[in-house]
């Protein structure tokens, strides 16, 4: 399932002038809403009759918003066709291929490429590189495997 995610991204944030997840999806004629769950539910992403929405846990923090907001992003751009719906139960990073895929678009999308560079020729270790870039230590091993 090769949707070649770094070219996909590259051009998404050159297109829209932005990394931020939210305003991307505002530009695509996404809606994302912000509604209440228990904290094991992170997100998930919808396509009801060719309207799509992003829904995120708002009881996360910004940070953890925005890297949902990525991820889910990352379904609704790769996975729009396909026949899933995923609520996120324990973890933002379960297992599968359609997941995967999500987190190394939200990986591409908040870390960029020049920067990380930077990080590594500094000597920083992936936790410092994760609060630099305000994501998780997952999401630099993900940016990380395909440097």
């Amino acid at each position: 399932m090769n949707r070649d995610i770094r070219a996909r991204v590259s051009k998404l944030v050159s297109e829209h002038e932005t990394r931020d997840p939210k305003r991307i999806a505002d530009d695509l004629g996404i809606d994302v809403i912000y509604k209440s769950y228990s904290y094991r539910t992170k997100g998930y992403f919808i396509n009801i009759l060719g309207y799509s929405f992003i829904v995120v846990n708002d009881i996360l923090n910004e940070d953890e918003r925005r890297i949902v907001l990525a991820h889910e992003l990352g379904h609704a751009i790769l996975h729009k066709t396909e026949d899933i719906y995923f609520i996120r139960e324990h973890t933002l990073f379960p297992t599968g291929p359609l997941e995967e895929e999500a987190n190394q678009f939200a990986a591409e999308l908040l870390i960029d490429c020049r920067d990380i560079d930077i990080c590594m020729f500094k000597g920083w270790n992936n936790e410092q590189i994760g609060r630099y870039f305000r994501v998780s230590e997952e999401l630099v091993e993900y940016k990380l495997r395909t440097e």
